[in-house]
């Protein structure tokens, strides 16, 4: 069994051998005679031999790379090269007399390298590698590669966009891209621009000036144009802007406490009727936030001392009020109690009707000041005359 392996490595050794053509000299049936073939030769190959060059392709079985090569010789980057002992053609084409032959497989068996030159043709997707040598002008395919095809990978972002907002447009992740093209259509298929794109230039920014559908399509080319299978779009809408919302009016100013208890504190100089003897007096007290900003419960108690001595004395006063504001001004009302302030007959203690008007200085905060003008006149108590027992009070209140 071991032999038998052994003798079909031998026979595949040996076909695959005997299959090549070696070659150790060119010169004697040259396809284009000429010992000094020049580049700009290949192109007079090409337009004086065109029947000839045809009738080489298709015994070589690429009849249909025939037109591509013809075509593309007279513009193909053609450069000079060594054709080196050992290196292989897939076939070549020759002049034996008048008749054009093809060798297939030949390998350049020769004892020196020999200069030729090499161009290529590409064609459907093939990158088709010939070369001619020098001495004989003899057409000879050395290779075949795969050329990568480009795709297109468009990116659109963002698909709906509100107008004035740049579409941001991606071809950064197509493959084998060598330059590409954008179009961007609108609802009736006009197109509105088109923008060109490069590897190295393969994103852009566009803002559309009217609301609407668009489409935004790419076309993505390769090496040798080749143009990708399919090209790519992406639909993208252009929206009205929200209504812009009226700016918010003004803050209020607020005049009133922003907290429903509150503490306080009042003082100022005052007026004792009798022959208006002056005082100095203090009350603290609370106050309750009825309706915000609006009305509130004042609540104080206090004392006042008298600029004067005998027969005058010091008081005790307290107030329950309701305080109503108009703005930054304010207006109180309610009922007081004041002791006797002096030992005279006529003077006594008791009800009072107290009345305020002010007005808001500062707020900060919490805190409001404010100052304002105090009127107490006796009430209810008998023998408690308006004349000799009413006061006339200015302070400072401070809320906190």
């Amino acid at each position: 069994m071991k032999k038998i392996i052994f003798l079909l490595l031998i026979f595949c050794f040996v076909f695959a051998v005997s299959a090549e053509e070696r070659v150790t000299r060119l010169g004697q049936h040259p396809f284009y005679k000429s010992r000094d073939l020049k580049p700009e030769d290949l192109k007079v190959i090409a337009l004086d031999k065109a029947g000839e060059v045809k009738q080489g392709f298709e015994q070589a079985g690429s009849g249909e790379l025939v037109f591509a090569f013809l075509e593309q010789i007279q513009k193909a980057d053609v450069q000079t090269v060594d054709l080196n002992p050992g290196d292989t053609v897939k076939w070549m084409l020759f002049k034996k007399g008048r008749k054009v032959q093809v060798k297939n497989d030949m390998v350049w068996a020769g004892k020196k390298p020999m200069t030729a030159y090499t161009f290529n043709v590409f064609r459907d997707g093939k990158l088709y590698e010939f070369i001619v040598p020098k001495i004989c002008g003899n057409i000879s395919l050395k290779s075949v590669s795969e050329v990568p095809a480009p795709t297109c990978a468009l990116n659109v972002e963002p698909a709906e966009a509100v107008l004035g907002t740049p579409l941001k447009i991606d071809l950064c992740k197509s493959q084998n891209m060598v330059k590409a093209e954008v179009t961007v259509t609108d609802a009736s298929g006009a197109v509105i621009k088109t923008i060109a794109m490069t590897p190295e230039s393969c994103s852009a920014e566009l803002t559309l000036d009217q609301v609407g559908e668009y489409v935004v399509s790419a076309a993505v080319w390769g090496q040798y144009e080749m143009k990708s299978p399919s090209g790519c779009e992406i639909a993208v809408k252009v929206l009205e802007p929200a209504p812009i919302a009226p700016p918010p009016p003004p803050p209020t100013k607020k005049y009133g406490t922003v907290k429903p208890l509150a503490f306080l504190v009042e003082g100022g100089p005052g007026l004792l009727k009798g022959t208006y003897t002056g005082m100095i007096w203090a009350r603290a007290g609370v106050l309750v936030n009825v309706v915000k900003d609006s009305l509130d419960a004042v609540f104080t108690l206090g004392g006042g001392v008298p600029v004067q001595g005998d027969p005058w004395k010091s008081i005790l006063m307290g107030n329950a009020l309701l305080n109503v504001h108009t703005g930054p001004a304010y207006v109180a009302g309610g009922l007081g109690f004041s002791s006797k302030d002096c030992e005279r007959e006529f003077k006594k203690g008791g009800i009072d009707l107290v009345g305020q008007l002010g007005i808001n200085l500062f707020r900060s905060n919490d805190a409001t000041g404010s100052i304002f003008g105090e009127l107490r006149a006796p009430v209810i108590t008998e023998d408690r005359g308006f004349e000799h027992n009413h006061k006339l009070l200015l302070g400072f209140r401070y809320i906190f």
